[in-house]
This record gives C-alpha cells, structure tokens and sequence, in this order.
C-alpha cells in the first residue's frame, strides 16, 4: 500500500516525466491497450464511479484506476474526487499494490504538462499564466519548473484566498515572483495552464498571443471548455490519445465540428512530430487523462519503493 508520502517519495517529478514520456511512446506505437474510460451512476446526483484500465509489453503490471466524483461533497466537507489504483503482475496477475489515487492522478497530470513543456513551449519563458489553485495545478508548476525557469507565475482562480494560500504553501524556485493575476492574466504569457474545474473558458482567445504555449488539463467532458476551443485553429493541436480527445474533449469535438482543426491535425504526445516547430508557432497540449500515466508512473513508484522500502505490507 503507497500512501501520499511514499509515492512522492519514490518517484520525483523528473522520475514521473519520464515515465509519462515511456508510456505515450508505448501507446502511441501500440504497445498499450487503453480502453476509453467507463463511467457509472452512483446513487447520488451528479455523481460517477469512472474505471480507467491500462497494460502494455512494455511494463511489468497492469493497471485500474477508480474514481468517484460527487459535486455534492462539497457541501459535506468531503473531497469531490476520490480515487485508488491496484496494479497487478502482467505475468500472474497476482495484485502487487494499491496506490493513493489522488496523489498518482495529480503527479501523473502533472507529469504530462512537464512533458508537453519540455516539447512544446518556447525555451525562453518569462511569464506563465497558471489558471486553477488545486492539487493539479500545483503539480503542474512543479513540472513547469521542472524543465523551464520563468520570471513571474501569475495564479488564478475563482476564490482569492486559495489564490492566496496557493502562493503562501507553494515552492518556488529562487527569483521567480508568484502572484495573483486576473482573467486576462495569458496576455503576455508564454506558458498558459489550465487546471480547473470550469466548463467554460478561463481566458479569452485574444490574450493567446503568438509563440504562445496552452496546456489545459482540467476539463474532461463534451460539453466542457475549459480554454477558448477557437485557440486551435492554426495551432499545432497535442492530445494524449487521438479517440480520447476526439471523445472527451469539449475543445476538441467543438473545433472539429465547427471546422476550425481537421482530425489529422490532431497529434500524439508520443509521437515523433509532438515537438514545437516554429518560435512564433503557438502550440496546445490537450490532455483528458489517459490510463497509460496511472501505469507508467504507477509502475515507476512501486519498483523504487519495493527497492527504498517504502509504503505498508498487506496480506489479503
């Protein structure tokens, strides 16, 4: 069993971004069988079990992840999404172990962004734009400074004070000013990341400046658009998994219908092409979450935490 601490333990961030880039590799090659995600009615409103299953030859286990997710917790002062991961041997099919899913989901997410960084925003980043004050977006600043080093992080969201907590617990590296910003905040930015909840876009299209580079992994669902879906056109459009994207993705499935991307626009972030291909370019990683992290990086931290001893022994 690897609680929070172990997971963040034996797998830093460099550690977890390339394990992500290992497993889109393997997905993207068809070394991976990643099932769109299923989702379930729980009993309550506007609540949903979702089952996220993933196996590749190129990893020693086998991964499900399940998550609940219950607006109405908000109300009881519970978390709105919760989750667990159980990997299996690929050989036996024997459970090897049960992650935290909240911290797996969260540095996994994280993970991607670093990557789509690392690929695709410009080398020299003053500004990044960082919309949402959550867990995901803090591991999503942890992977940006992972592999560019800004001047100014300007944080927004719809409450201040977890603006304002945001900046007083996060990390920062020396010389960089994290402060609050507003909507308009990706005016001027290099980087801009969305990880919210909002189904409606966090910043207007206008503020996408040129050279520009747009992460947005908050929204899930068809019907949401967490970033302006016109950025796309004329961008070099990034996707975790083209049938995902083109399933989940409420800027995705807007674009293509209004015609403003054609699918063969799409690219994978495993594949060779995912790379930045002009300075004045702009470019947008869309990520909805795909099995292959919860396996890439799960796997990463379970072989280093057998190896540190770390996490609790459990029979079952």
């Amino acid at each position: 069993m690897l609680d929070s601490v172990a997971i963040r333990s034996a797998c830093p961030m460099s550690d977890a971004i390339a394990a992500c880039a290992r497993g889109f590799e393997a997905l993207s090659s068809h070394h991976a069988s990643v099932p769109l995600r299923s989702a379930l009615p729980l009993a309550t409103a506007d609540a949903q079990m979702l089952v996220m299953p993933a196996s590749s030859d190129r990893f020693p286990m086998a991964s499900v992840k399940v998550v609940s997710v219950a607006t109405a917790n908000r109300a009881l002062g519970l978390p709105t999404v919760q989750s667990a991961v159980m990997l299996v041997d690929s050989a036996t099919g024997a459970p090897r172990a049960i992650l935290d899913g909240a911290c797996l989901t969260a540095l996994r997410t994280g993970a991607a962004g670093g990557l789509a960084a690392r690929l695709l925003a410009p080398e020299r980043c003053e500004i990044v734009a960082l919309y949402g004050a959550g867990a995901q977006a803090r591991t999503q600043l942890e992977a940006v400074f992972a592999e560019r080093r800004p001047r100014e992080v300007r944080v927004i969201a719809r409450s201040p004070s977890h603006v304002a907590s945001f900046i007083d617990t996060s990390q920062i590296p020396s010389g960089v000013s994290l402060v609050a910003g507003d909507r308009d905040a990706a005016a001027g930015a290099q980087i801009i990341i969305c990880a919210t909840t909002s189904s409606e876009p966090v910043f207007d299209a206008d503020d996408f400046g040129r050279g520009a580079h747009v992460t947005g992994v908050g929204s899930f669902r068809p019907d949401a658009c967490e970033f302006p879906p016109e950025i796309l056109k004329g961008a070099r459009v990034v996707v975790d998994h083209r049938p995902a994207a083109m399933a989940e993705s409420g800027e995705v499935i807007t674009a293509l219908r209004r015609g403003w991307i054609e699918e063969s626009d799409l690219i994978e972030i495993g594949e060779a092409k995912a790379h930045r291909s002009a300075d004045d370019g702009r470019t947008v990683f869309k990520s909805v979450g795909n099995g292959i992290q919860d396996l890439a990086v799960g796997c990463r931290a379970v072989e280093r935490a057998e190896a540190l001893g770390l996490g609790k022994w459990v029979e079952l």
